[in-house]
């Protein structure tokens, strides 16, 4: 095997170093999200292949503890473009979204109607981005907002 086809799995080598860091970002879990008496995070983040095209990525989701609403960020090489974009969208779902299943609603209406777009090589400003946006939909939608540790 050589080290261009090693870890392949599709996606691009940009969305890939993006998930990188947001698995050493997240680990288990938030920490805001820590259950003091279970011993763990409440919150579960869901990942899987986002495939539009020549758009690969991933595509990161998290549900609410009472799983009424869902938070999903895809990211992806710009087909166009070197830029690493994303999209943001609420929807429920029993799988992991998917561009045929996505109800984007008013985003994403063209290639380029992206909710973050970042230069080719400002993949911790993405990863940072989506860590944002999940923690802050977490917080927004946790009515039990202090943990203790």
């Amino acid at each position: 095997m050589n080290i261009v086809n090693y870890l392949e799995d599709g996606a691009g080598a940009k969305a890939r170093v993006v998930l990188m860091l947001l698995q050493s970002n997240i680990g288990d879990g938030f920490d805001i999200s820590y259950n003091k008496e279970q011993h763990r995070c409440e919150a579960v983040i869901n990942i899987a292949r986002w495939e539009n095209c020549r758009e690969q990525g991933y595509v990161v989701s998290l549900r609410t503890k009472d799983y009424s609403k869902q938070l999903n960020i895809a990211w992806f090489e710009h087909r166009n473009s070197d830029d690493i974009c994303a999209i943001e969208w609420e929807q429920c779902t029993i799988n992991s979204p998917t561009i045929d299943t996505a109800k984007f609603g008013d985003i994403y209406k063209s290639k380029y109607d992206v909710s973050k777009s970042v230069k080719y090589n400002e993949y911790i400003e993405m990863a940072d981005w989506i860590f944002n946006e999940l923690e802050n939909f977490w917080i927004k939608n946790t009515e039990d907002k202090h943990v203790d540790k």
